[in-house]
C-alpha cells in the first residue's frame, strides 16, 4: 500500500471550479443507430482537489475527459468551469485547462528546456504567473534532462516532459486520461510524486481518470465511478475502497486492497456451516478505527484467533483504511460472539461462507 502523501488543502468556494450537470454524450453508429456513452452523468469539482474517476474499460472515462476539457460538445448538459458554459464561451473558457493521455505528443528538433519556455511564452499573455520554470523544473525532478530532446527521454521520462509542458502553460484544471499506463511502478511513482509536490505548492485541481489503483489511492482524496455512462458511486478514496457498495466499485476495490479469496479457498466456500469449521469474514477499516489493533483486542477479548487470510491495511489520499478477510470459528456461540464484537468495534462486517 501507500504511504500517506502531503496534499494541498482543497480552498471551499461557492462554486466549484469544474461543475458537469446532467451530461449526456451519445454517437452516431455506420447502421443508423446510436451509441450512448454517458447518461445523466453529474459531478463537481472544487478548486484545490484531486478526484479520481476510475470504471472499466468502456464505461464513459475517455468521453468524460474530452468533454470536461472542452474538446467536444455534449449532445445534452453542461460544463461549467470557472462558471462559464465550456460550450457557449469557446476557447476562452479553455484557456485554464490542460489535458494530458499516455501518448504524449512533444516537438521534435528542440530540447526539454526550448519546449517548456515556448510554451510558458506562449500561454503568458493575459494569465497570471504561474511558477517559475526552475522551480517547475525542480518539483518535477527534471534538471538533468533540459537539455535532451524528447527522441533521447525513456517514456517515463517522455510524460513527464509533457507534464511540464502542461504546466508551464499556469492551468487551474489539468486532466489526466490514463497518465500512467504502460509504466512500470517506480516509473509510475515518480511521475505520481511529482503531480502531489506540485498540488501541494500550488494548489493545482487534477481529474485523474484511470483504472490504475495504486495511482488512486497514492493521490487522490475522492473518487468517482462510472459504469456503462452513469456515476454509480462516489465519496472518499478510503470510504469507497473500505465499504463499496456498486458491484464495479467491489473489483475495483479487491484490486486496491488485496482482498479476495485465494482460488484455493474460493472453490471451496459454502453457504453454510460444517462443524469445526471457519467462517471467512470481510472487514472493512477507515479513519480512526484503521490504526487501532482492533484484532489483537477482540481476538484476546474472545478467546480464539482470527486469522488473516487476504487484504491489507494503508492509506487512500492520506487518510487509513484496510480490508481484511479473516478466518473466524463457525461454531456457535463462537461465531455469533466474533461478529457482534467486530460490529462493536465499528468495523463493516459482511459474512462471505463457510469452509470445513
Amino acid at each position: 500500500m501507500n504511504a500517506p502523501l502531503r496534499l494541498a488543502p482543497t480552498p471551499i468556494f461557492a462554486e466549484p471550479l469544474l461543475r458537469l450537470q446532467d451530461l449526456h454524450m451519445s454517437y452516431a453508429l455506420r447502421d443508423g443507430g446510436e451509441r450512448l456513452a454517458l447518461a445523466g452523468v453529474s459531478l463537481d469539482l472544487p478548486a484545490g482537489e484531486v478526484l479520481a474517476l476510475i470504471g472499466s474499460c468502456g464505461s464513459g472515462k475517455s468521453t468524460l475527459a474530452q468533454l470536461a476539457a472542452g474538446l467536444a460538445a455534449p449532445t445534452a448538459g453542461l460544463v461549467a468551469f470557472e462558471g462559464l458554459d465550456i460550450a457557449a464561451a469557446g476557447p476562452r473558457a479553455r484557456r485554464g485547462i490542460a489535458i494530458l493521455d499516455a501518448s504524449p505528443d512533444l516537438p521534435c528538433g528542440r530540447t526539454l528546456r526550448d519546449i517548456v519556455a515556448e510554451r510558458r511564452a506562449v500561454c503568458a499573455h493575459g494569465q497570471a504567473p504561474g511558477l517559475e520554470l526552475a522551480r517547475l523544473f525542480e518539483l518535477l525532478d527534471m534538471e538533468a534532462d533540459l537539455d535532451r530532446y524528447p527522441d533521447e527521454l525513456s517514456e517515463g521520462g517522455r510524460r513527464r516532459a509533457a507534464l511540464a509542458r502542461a504546466l508551464a502553460g499556469n492551468p487551474r484544471l489539468l486532466i489526466l486520461d490514463e497518465v500512467t499506463a504502460g509504466l512500470d511502478p517506480e516509473v509510475a511513482g515518480f511521475f505520481l510524486t511529482a503531480l502531489t509536490r506540485v498540488n501541494a505548492e500550488t494548489g493545482l485541481t487534477i481529474l485523474l481518470i484511470t483504472h490504475d489503483m495504486t495511482a488512486v489511492t497514492a493521490i487522490a482524496p475522492r473518487v468517482a465511478v462510472l459504469d456503462g455512462g452513469r456515476l454509480v458511486e462516489q465519496g472518499s478514496t478510503a470510504r469507497v475502497l473500505a465499504r463499496p457498495e456498486h458491484p464495479v466499485t467491489r473489483r475495483f476495490a479487491a484490486a486496491a486492497t488485496g482482498a479476495t479469496l485465494p482460488p484455493f479457498l474460493a472453490e471451496k466456500l459454502q453457504d453454510e456451516p460444517t462443524p469445526r469449521g471457519r467462517a471467512l469474514i470481510r472487514l472493512a477499516f477507515e479513519g480512526v478505527s484503521a490504526t487501532r489493533p482492533v484484532l489483537t483486542s477482540v481476538a484476546r477479548e474472545l478467546g480464539f484467533d482470527l486469522g488473516i487470510v487476504a487484504g491489507s491495511l494503508g492509506a487512500a489520499g492520506g487518510e487509513p483504511y484496510g480490508v481484511l478477510i479473516v478466518a473466524a470459528p463457525c461454531d456457535e456461540p463462537y461465531f455469533t460472539a466474533a461478529v457482534e464484537r467486530l460490529e462493536d468495534a465499528e468495523l463493516a462486517v459482511e459474512v462471505l461462507g463457510f469452509v470445513a
